[in-house]
């Protein structure tokens, strides 16, 4: 068994300051860090090397928002969320990410007041299974998360995140179950 630990109890993005934490949860006897990818304009790769230098294994966690949602009507938003997920991926193997986790599957406190559509699941199936398609490519198995129905709409259960994988039907897509 690894323990590792998220740095969001810290910061939401990679910062200098982080160091001396991230020596200390080495010194405490953790294996790894779960880091924030939201700004994916930082140099991933230093981190990566940073990381490895202090003996800190990572994964990854993110978000998909309403302006890059990959469920939204838009297809243009649905693309940006799919090249959000692809850029986020590319953070992630440039800093050694093994698995990014997160609801990047739908935008993170959107609501429309109503239950999911077959539409939605049909394009969160397809959005999902492209960016699956390309974290395989760059070395990332996807962690889908399933949230609470405060945070969002489309997967809150484990039962329709295992659903929604099984459709993906990729194997660098799988779910994570968070027990809250």
């Amino acid at each position: 068994m690894k323990y590792g630990m998220n740095l969001l109890l810290w910061t939401g993005e990679l910062i200098d300051s982080l160091i001396p934490i991230l020596d200390k949860l080495k010194s405490f006897g953790f294996d790894g860090v779960e880091i924030p990818i939201f700004n994916t304009e930082l140099d991933y790769a230093a981190w990566g090397k940073q990381l490895d230098a202090i003996g800190l294994e990572r994964t990854a966690v993110t978000v998909r928002n309403v302006d890059d949602n990959p469920i939204c009507p838009d297809a243009a938003v649905r693309r940006k969320g799919i090249e959000g997920n692809k850029r986020m991926l590319d953070c992630c193997a440039a800093a050694g990410v093994q698995t990014v986790v997160g609801p990047y599957h739908s935008a993170l406190g959107h609501f429309t007041g109503s239950g999911r559509t077959n539409d939605e699941w049909k394009w969160g199936i397809d959005s999902m299974r492209e960016t699956a398609e390309y974290a395989a490519k760059v070395g990332v198995l996807l962690g889908i998360e399933p949230l609470n129905r405060f945070e969002v709409y489309f997967l809150n259960t484990q039962a329709d995140a295992a659903e929604f994988c099984r459709q993906v039907g990729h194997p660098s897509c799988r779910m994570m179950y968070d027990t809250f």
